[in-house]
């Protein structure tokens, strides 16, 4: 992806905490759709999840159509 700015380890940890939390079944929160959840949930900083635009674009569509509500 053009806007990654991440190591391909830390964007694979990034889309599957996002697909964990946003199937309702968070391994390392308690699941709420909140970016801090989703940079914990993967394992990695705040900085490194706020170098991944795309992803951060994703997970703000994505959050927006559940109504940030957990499945």
């Amino acid at each position: 992806m053009t806007g990654t700015r991440v190591s391909g380890q830390a964007e694979k940890a990034l889309r599957a905490a996002m697909e964990r939390l946003l199937a309702g079944k968070p391994t390392r929160t308690d699941g709420r759709l909140i970016k801090e959840n989703l940079y914990r949930e993967a394992g990695v900083s705040r900085a490194t999840m706020n170098r991944a635009p795309d992803i951060l674009t994703e997970w703000n569509e994505r959050t927006a159509a559940t109504g940030a509500r957990t499945p």
